[in-house]
């Protein structure tokens, strides 16, 4: 019976497997087509010899897009909408200094929104292009907090009258779990060092611990301060005028007569309010009419300008390398959007068989993970600096926990003043189910040879001994973070140990601390880079792994359909999110000891 059985099984996995390459093959032949074919189309994006780049920003900010899985693509799930920071930076440099780019226009409808040093950056770049001398305008249905940001780097703000531009705040609220986990009898098994280390509290706690509201409040502070003096001085706002507007909103909305849009408006956060089909005439009576359609302005995406306007790069003999090093940290290999200590391995190995690389920067933009993957990437990189190669660590929003452990022993830290660094802390952490199986009747149980053998189950929980091991580990784990950082910042442990117990700083506050040598971003890296290998002229080469040929399908797939896809926010309850987030990050603690270096305290761009 079970022979009988098997053929048939076997049979139909042969024609999964057949299927599965004839449907890669033929996407495969598409793309090869299309790609053939692109040179020969008509349709193709061109420069006009005057007109506009579009900064039509659709999804969040990041520094390196996360890998797509086929099925995902090819599925109802959602994708991930992002736009990389790199991108947007060069396409309003170039434009800058583009004379056929006479204005810059700020299309943020789709914008969902970006930490605040990634927006700091994307701001400064946009008001350096007004300050030559051509003209930004910001015209968009309405603006979110983040979209509001960049658009008063404009010199004229257009918004619909049926649309709203009042920012709220910042704020950080998490979900938490206990009660539930206590309701399904789910035992969580913690272990941790650091007064602040709050990434555990969710599962073990109904509320915020008051030491978690001051570090956030801490960071929170910080940005919303810098977001208001920055819109106060492009809007010509007097200081604290943002505050008043929010702390008496009802009376302000009163004096606009319940209209949003008005009290844009009154307030002077925006300049004009015109209809979509208004809004095109203006844009054509500034910009031009577009060549091929009269009915729109003359301009281009900054992704089609990317694309048609690529700057080629003096070649030169030395090479400053950029690894970039965004996500969850976990032990191995890994798609982009996450650092696998195998793959990050690869590219700093990379670098280092690179005769012509004269130093390596690292530019992190995570939250920690792993503690052993942490070491084995740190490892890495004094490798190479014993090999002579200095390494600069740069970090983008996020460097924190693990993120800080692999920039301790950096040559030179550089951050921006928002930075959320820091983080010095850790814990151990090991859900078990024996509460809840055993309501259901259902027990664990055998022998072993040691009293060490079997001591975690999922069925059984954690043995005494096994979690008076784990205390122990994790206690030698957190000096062993004192020490690496110490040995790395040259300062004693003890003064670590002040400013660690898993609090989170900004850059700005971490710098006099002596966690950061210099605000900057990762321009700055890379020059000081240089200058510390001694060497005048280099290429910036971004270290980036071989795509497999699976990979590069679904890379041009991806950025052909999403260019027709009009992006939209998940409509996923809250709840549900908050349950996913959870359990996506339990999967991802992967440590072989069970010990993680997470800074929980770090906010994400969708926090915003």
């Amino acid at each position: 019976m079970i022979r009988f059985l098997k053929l048939p099984f076997s049979l139909f996995w042969k024609l999964l497997t057949t299927l599965q390459t004839l449907f890669f093959g033929l996407i495969a032949l598409l793309v090869v087509i299309a790609l053939i074919a692109a040179p020969f189309s008509e349709q193709g994006p061109t420069v006009a010899d005057s007109g506009a780049m579009v900064l039509n920003l659709s999804g969040y900010v990041v520094e390196q897009r996360t890998a797509v899985d086929p099925l995902d693509f090819l599925s109802s799930r959602d994708l991930p909408q992002e736009v990389l920071l790199s991108d947007v930076l060069e396409a309003v440099t170039q434009a800058r200094d583009d004379a056929r780019i006479t204005t810059l226009v700020l299309d943020l409808d789709d914008f969902y929104g970006a930490l605040m040093p990634h927006l700091e950056l994307i701001g400064d770049e946009i008001a350096a292009f007004r300050q030559s001398g051509k003209k930004v305008i910001a015209a968009s249905r309405s603006y979110s907090q983040s979209a509001l940001l960049l658009a008063v780097e404009a010199d004229e703000v257009i918004m619909d009258p049926e649309y709203a531009a009042l920012p709220e705040g910042f704020s950080a609220y998490r979900t938490y779990f206990k009660g539930f986990l206590e309701r399904f009898n789910i035992t969580v098994n913690l272990f941790k060092v650091g007064q602040y280390k709050s990434a555990v509290e969710p599962y073990i706690r109904d509320s915020m611990s008051e030491e978690d509201k001051e570090a956030r409040l801490a960071y929170l502070k910080a940005w919303w301060s810098t977001y208001t003096q920055r819109i106060e001085r492009r809007r010509d706002m007097a200081p604290g005028d943002l505050d008043n507007i929010i702390d008496n909103v009802e009376e302000v909305l009163e004096t606009a007569d319940g209209n949003l849009a008005q009290l844009a408006i009154n307030t002077g956060l925006v300049d004009r309010l015109l209809t979509e089909q208004q809004r095109d005439e203006y844009l054509i009576e500034t910009i031009g009419k577009d060549a091929k359609d009269e009915k729109r302005f003359q301009g281009i995406g900054y992704q089609d300008y990317l694309a048609v306007n690529e700057v080629e790069t003096e070649k030169t003999e030395s090479k400053i390398a950029v690894i970039t090093a965004v996500g969850s940290i976990i032990d191995g290999p890994a798609e982009a959007g996450t650092i696998g200590s195998l793959s990050l391995l690869e590219r700093i190995e990379q670098a280092r068989n690179e005769d012509d690389v004269k130093a390596i920067v690292l530019r992190i933009d995570s939250g920690g993970g792993s503690k052993s993957a942490s070491e084995v990437i740190r490892l890495a990189l004094a490798e190479a600096q014993d090999d002579g190669i200095p390494v600069v660590a740069s970090m983008g929003s996020v460097a924190a926990s693990g993120g800080y452990w692999i920039a301790a022993s950096a040559d030179k830290i550089f951050a921006h003043p928002n930075t959320i660094t820091g983080s010095i802390g850790i814990f151990g952490l090991i859900p078990t189910l024996e509460g809840v199986l055993g309501d259901y009747g259902i027990q664990g149980d055998g022998v072993s040879t040691t009293p060490l053998a079997g001591g975690v189950s999922i069925d059984r929980g954690v043995t005494p001994l096994y979690g008076r091991l784990l205390e122990r580990i994790i206690k030698s784990g957190y000096d062993q973070f004192l020490r690496v950082v110490a040995d790395g910042r040259g300062m004693t442990i003890e003064a670590v140990d002040a400013v660690a117990q898993g609090r989170v700083w900004t850059g700005a506050a971490a710098q006099p601390l002596g966690l950061v040598d210099t605000l900057g971003g990762l321009d700055d890296a890379v020059a000081a880079a240089a200058e510390i290998a001694g060497v005048d002229t280099y290429t910036t080469w971004h270290v980036e792994p071989e795509p497999s040929r699976r990979q590069q399908i679904i890379d041009a797939l991806t950025t052909q359909v999403q260019s027709f896809i009009t992006p939209s926010p998940s409509a996923t309850l809250p709840y549900l999110k908050a349950i996913e987030g959870a359990v996506s990050e339990l999967n991802q603690f992967n440590d072989p000891h069970h010990v993680y270096v997470v800074c929980e305290s770090c906010p994400s761009p969708r926090d915003f």
